[in-house]
């Protein structure tokens, strides 16, 4: 028994440390053999939610997406501010999707709110990326909730609140329902309200 005893720690040191940089290697190969998946993955999904903001169909293959996207979205501007255009027929502006950030309960909440072309009613609102509490506030995603949005008025300074209308809170889910109307009330009252649209 006696000799090799007080080598034991660092051998199973240097086994950890060689296990955990083949370890480490591994996974820099997976990530980098299927950034370009991902990638595509995410820029689909952010289509799909692009279209769903302006009320547009979300189904179908990736390239049926795509080609839906490409001819009736466009990338543009609104003073200082980089937003989506929804088209018509004609290539007219009827939509913008206007992006969002602010605090949530536990962490930042994302999204693009849909407006009309004139800034005067929403069109629909959509969470990209959000650390709400599953099964509460993370209930922000489900259609449910999105969908009573859709035809608000944000005429005459108009704030949106819940109790008016169709426009109801999450129940069990307060703090979040509470922080997604601070977030889009500041940016309807902040940003939107200072911006000209050219008729």
């Amino acid at each position: 028994m006696s000799g090799g005893g007080g080598r034991g720690p660092v051998y199973t040191i240097l086994f950890i440390l060689v296990l955990s940089a083949v370890f480490a290697a591994a996974l820099a190969g997976a990530n980098a053999l299927y950034r370009p998946r991902i990638e595509a993955n995410r820029e689909l999904a952010e289509k799909r939610d692009l279209l769903y903001v302006f009320g547009m169909d979300t189904g179908g293959t990736p390239g049926e997406v795509a080609a839906r996207f490409d001819a009736s979205v466009r990338k543009d501007t609104l003073g200082d501010l980089e937003v989506y255009a929804r088209l018509d027929g004609a290539g007219v502006v009827e939509a913008y999707a206007v992006p969002f950030v602010g605090a949530g309960l536990w962490g930042t909440i994302r999204g693009y709110l849909g407006v009309s072309q004139d800034l005067q009613a929403v069109r629909g609102v959509v969470f990209t990326s959000h650390s709400e509490t599953p099964g509460l506030g993370g209930r922000i995603d489900e259609l449910a909730y999105k969908e009573q949005f859709r035809g608000l008025s944000l005429a005459g300074g108009a704030r949106l609140a819940y109790g008016e209308g169709d426009l109801d809170a999450i129940t069990g889910a307060t703090s979040t329902s509470n922080a997604v109307l601070r977030i889009l009330n500041d940016l309807v009252e902040n940003t939107l309200s200072g911006l000209e649209v050219v008729p």
